[in-house]
C-alpha cells in the first residue's frame, strides 16, 4: 500500500505542477510517447525472452499487493514448532507441514522429519537460496536496463525533433519570423526527454531498488529459516534458539516471544474447568 501511495502521490504532485504551469494537454505529444514507450519495450523484448518479461511484469504487480513475510513472525514461528518438538516429538510436526505455506519452513521440516542430517539439510536449503536470489536478480535487472533505456530513447527523440526542426528553419522563406516555429520545435524535442527521465526516475529505477530490497528481506528470511531448521534438528532449547535467531536482527526488531508460547501452550493443554 505504501509503495501505491508513494507512486500515486508522485504522479499527482507532477500532473499537478504541470496544470498550474503550461497546462497539462501541452505536455501530451502522441510522437514522442511512441518513441520513448514503444523503443523502450522493444528493446526489452530484444534484450530478454518473452516469458522472462511477463514473469517480471507479474513480479512487479506483486509489490503492490504482498509484502515478504517479517522475520519476526518467522522466529516466533521457529521458537514455536521448536517448543512442540520438545514436548512430543519431531513426527509430532508433520501437521505443521501441512497447514504452513512458506515452502523454505516446509521444505525444512520435511528434511527434519524425514531423518536428513544437518550437512545434507544445509545444502539443499542454501542451494535453494541461491537460486532464489538469481531469480530475483534476473527481474530488477529487467527494470534497471529499463531505467537505462527509458533516458536513451527520450534523447533520441529530441535528436530526431532537433533535425526535423532544423530542416524546417532551412526551408523557411528568406525574412520569414522563425522565432515560434524554433520555440514550438524544441518544446516538442524537449517531450521525449521529459518522458523519458520520467519514465525511468519514477517508475523503472524505483521499482528495481524495490526488488532488490524485497530480495534482500527475503533472504534474511531464508537464513534465519536455515538456522532454525539446523538447530530444530540438533534439538537446541528454544529459548537459545530464539536468542540465536535474534541476532539475525537489530536490537530494536527482536521478539521475545517464548514465555508468552508457553504459557498460551500449556493454558490449551489443561481440561476444560480446571
Amino acid at each position: 500500500m505504501a509503495t501505491f501511495l508513494a507512486f500515486l502521490g508522485g504522479m499527482t504532485l507532477i500532473l499537478v505542477s504541470m496544470s498550474m504551469g503550461a497546462g497539462i494537454a501541452n505536455f501530451v505529444d502522441l510522437p514522442a510517447a511512441m518513441i520513448v514507450f514503444g523503443g523502450t519495450a522493444a528493446a526489452i523484448f530484444i534484450s530478454f525472452p518473452l516469458k522472462h518479461v511477463v514473469k517480471v511484469a507479474g513480479v512487479v504487480l506483486q509489490i503492490f499487493k504482498r509484502d515478504v513475510e517479517s522475520p519476526r513472525w518467522i522466529i516466533g514461528l521457529m521458537v514455536q514448532l521448536s517448543i512442540k518438538a520438545r514436548r512430543l516429538s519431531l513426527m509430532a510436526l508433520d501437521g505443521d507441514t501441512k497447514r504452513i505455506k512458506n515452502r523454505h519452513i516446509k521444505l525444512g521440516l520435511e528434511m527434519v522429519i524425514d531423518g536428513y542430517q544437518a550437512p545434507l539439510i544445509r545444502d539443499v536449503m542454501e542451494t535453494e537460496l541461491d537460486f532464489l536470489q538469481i531469480r530475483h536478480r534476473k527481474g530488477e535487472h529487467v527494470m534497471k536496463t529499463a531505467g537505462k533505456l527509458a533516458p536513451a530513447f527520450g534523447l533520441t527523440g529530441t535528436v530526431i525533433g532537433l533535425v526535423e526542426m532544423l530542416l524546417g528553419l532551412a526551408s523557411t522563406a528568406p525574412g520569414a519570423s522563425t522565432t515560434t516555429g524554433l520555440a514550438k520545435g524544441m518544446a516538442v524535442a524537449l517531450m521525449t526527454t521529459f518522458y523519458g527521465v520520467l519514465l525511468s526516475n519514477l517508475f523503472f529505477v524505483p521499482i528495481a531498488e524495490k526488488l532488490k530490497n524485497r530480495t534482500d528481506d527475503e533472504v534474511l528470511g531464508v537464513q534465519i529459516i536455515i538456522e532454525g531448521t539446523l538447530m530444530l534438528q540438533a534439538g537446541v532449547n528454544p529459548r537459545i534458539m530464539e536468542k540465536k535467531l535474534n541476532s539475525f536482527l537489530p536490537p530494536e526488531q527482536r521478539v521475545s516471544h517464548y514465555d508468552e508460547i508457553v504459557r498460551h501452550q500449556r493454558a490449551q493443554s489443561q481440561p476444560q474447568g480446571a
